[in-house]
């Protein structure tokens, strides 16, 4: 197969060195890698990389925008496309596994892996410690397992798709910035046409890295509008959507009286208030995050 990486990268130029480098020491190297950046200094220091067979592209900001940038970026090059964040690092066995899977299982269009630890739901975790996660694992884990079980959505910071999925299926613009829930949307849209599964021996560690992320306010208002304009958009089950909607107002409702350090539950909560203004002044329009600060 022909298999490309996409890293869609914003304010964090000089950390996407850590990820190249995990895709430089693959046990199957990348056919293609494209940096879906912004401006020049997201890419400056994958220009100064060597040793991949790499692509850069620029375009609008905004997550499910550079997703797709990217994916024009390498069409008709790669059988499948790997979307990695780019605080995301592999274990070294990730491609060739992917590859054994998609060749031994036709029927699967879509692949997440699993994560040793996961910075984005709490505090980022250190580089040092990602990278003996990493060590450990591939030690311990030297077999070439391509067992997969389903899952009904995938996790963006590590997930693969057959690329014939994209003549016909992008990311949704309409989501802005951060793209809140934009893997479940894209997710749930290919899960109509056939299944999806998770690589029980795909992993790697997403540091989950602060720098670069929109304010807390925005993130509150994306929270409580994206679920509702994915349900009408006819993506998300109204259950999922009422779930993905209540799970995060409930719990930034009661953290903020006490915010985690490394979360702004207070700006988040905030957000939520704003969201519901939305909603019921008839507003299910993700991009209403770019009205406030």
């Amino acid at each position: 197969m022909r298999i490309a990486v996409v890293i869609a990268t914003h304010g964090r130029g000089e950390f996407l060195v850590h990820l190249l480098e995990h895709l430089r020491t693959q046990s199957r190297l990348p056919d293609l890698v494209c940096i879906s950046g912004v401006d020049e200094d997201d890419v400056q220091g994958a220009r100064r990389f060597s040793g991949l067979p790499m692509r850069i592209a620029f375009g609008p900001k905004g997550l499910t925008a550079q997703r797709n940038t990217g994916i024009h970026c390498v069409a008709g090059e790669a059988d499948a496309v790997v979307f990695f964040d780019d605080d995301f690092l592999p274990s070294t066995s990730w491609l060739q596994r992917l590859e054994r899977i998609m060749l031994e299982q036709p029927q699967v269009l879509g692949v997440m892996g699993n994560t040793l630890a996961d910075g984005g739901s709490g505090p980022a975790v250190d580089l040092a410690l990602a990278e003996r996660l990493l060590r450990e694992y591939d030690a311990a884990n030297t077999g070439g397992a391509s067992e997969v079980l389903p899952i009904a959505k995938l996790y963006g910071c590590n997930m693969a798709y057959r690329a014939s999925l994209f003549d016909t299926l992008l990311f949704d613009e309409r989501l802005p910035l951060y793209g809140w829930l934009e893997d479940t949307d894209f997710s749930y849209r290919v899960g109509a046409l056939g299944p999806l599964a998770v690589g029980r021996a795909l992993w790697g560690v997403h540091l989950g890295l602060k720098s670069g992320r929109i304010s807390g306010v925005r993130l509150g208002v994306s929270q409580v509008v994206n679920p509702v304009y994915l349900y009408f958009k006819g993506s998300m089950p109204l259950r999922d959507a009422a779930w993905l909607l209540i799970r995060p107002l409930l719990k930034n409702l009661v953290r903020a009286l006490r915010p985690e350090p490394y979360m702004d539950r207070r700006g988040r909560l905030w957000g939520n208030i704003v969201g519901v203004k939305f909603l019921l002044c008839g507003r299910v329009d993700p991009a209403a995050i770019l009205e406030v600060e």
